[in-house]
């Protein structure tokens, strides 16, 4: 197991992980004893908003999307996090069902971590108890600020930011940073747009030699022209 702490460390480091860095080396140490790996592939579903959890999740490998549904059912996709990511660690300090939903956009290796260790700390450490506090709190303030970015800016710079968010993530997957395999409805989920404008959008891109397009495949030719887009 002090492997497995030395590589989660090495890979991502806890000044680099939030959440790990309140939590702190003995305790981070302690939760991550009780890993159990998993295994998906592309579209299985990881977590359910209708399925209370008791375990924080964290991201080994490849990519996920969290997302919820609109009031017309469309799929929205709410974040994007890249490898060293966790989630869930929100939903187990509240004792409720999740909020959304966790689907994988790649294969992916997932670490099912047991809450309790957290939950017995906060019980007894009053610090670890106030750091979580600020933490949540920052988690919800970036969630706020990331939906009044949809809702204020146009679908060409929401498109952008989403392209080079993925952009980022696969490059900490260790995979070409500018080949992003995705599908234009699924990319569509992430702004929320129809898949018409984003085609039309990418399209208009391709011509400018800004992105090339193939089946499933968006690749950024370039990534100067496109941050010009983006905005938040």
């Amino acid at each position: 197991m002090l492997n497995s702490v030395r590589t989660i460390d090495r890979r991502y480091s806890l000044n680099k992980n939030e959440y790990f860095s309140i939590l702190g080396k003995d305790l981070t140490e302690k939760l991550l004893k009780t890993k159990v790996v998993k295994n998906y592939i592309k579209g299985d579903i990881i977590a359910q908003s209708d399925k209370p959890s008791n375990y924080i999740l964290l991201i080994h490998d490849g990519l996920v999307k969290i997302l919820t549904y609109l009031m017309d059912g469309r799929e929205f996709v709410v974040d994007t996090p890249a490898p060293g990511s966790v989630f869930g660690e929100i939903d187990v300090l509240r004792q409720t069902q999740p909020s959304f939903e966790v689907h994988a956009l790649t294969a992916c290796e997932i670490w099912t971590l047991d809450a309790k260790i957290v939950r017995d700390a906060i019980a007894s450490d009053p610090e670890v108890s106030t750091n979580l506090l600020y933490y949540v709190v920052r988690r919800v303030k970036e969630l706020e600020d990331r939906l009044l970015c949809l809702t204020s800016v146009s679908i060409p710079s929401r498109l952008a930011n989403a392209l080079l968010r993925l952009s980022s993530a696969e490059s900490q997957c260790g995979r070409v940073a500018n080949k992003i395999n995705i599908s234009q409805h699924e990319l569509a989920s992430m702004l929320p747009a129809s898949r018409e404008k984003v085609n039309r959008c990418l399209r208009e891109w391709e011509r400018s030699r800004i992105v090339d397009l193939s089946p499933g495949t968006i690749t950024i030719t370039n990534p100067r022209a496109l941050h010009e887009y983006a905005i938040c």
